[in-house]
């Protein structure tokens, strides 16, 4: 069983509420342009919610 407290990884999403997102490095990066704090951060190996959000299919994920 994967461990739920695991630091982030890189590859791992923040998908704000109108649907924009970005990889967890693009944010820390400073890739957010000023926008708000009020994302959610998704793992990566969360196809399932992903799907649900409406990005897998641009993460190439089936």
């Amino acid at each position: 069983m994967a461990n739920p407290k695991r630091e982030y990884h890189p590859d791992d999403i923040a998908i704000w509420p109108d649907g924009w997102w970005m990889t967890l490095d693009e944010l820390w990066r400073g890739g957010d342009a000023g926008r708000s704090d009020d994302y959610e951060i998704v793992r990566i190996e969360d196809h399932d919610r992903l799907r649900a959000l409406g990005v897998a299919e641009e993460l190439d994920i089936e």
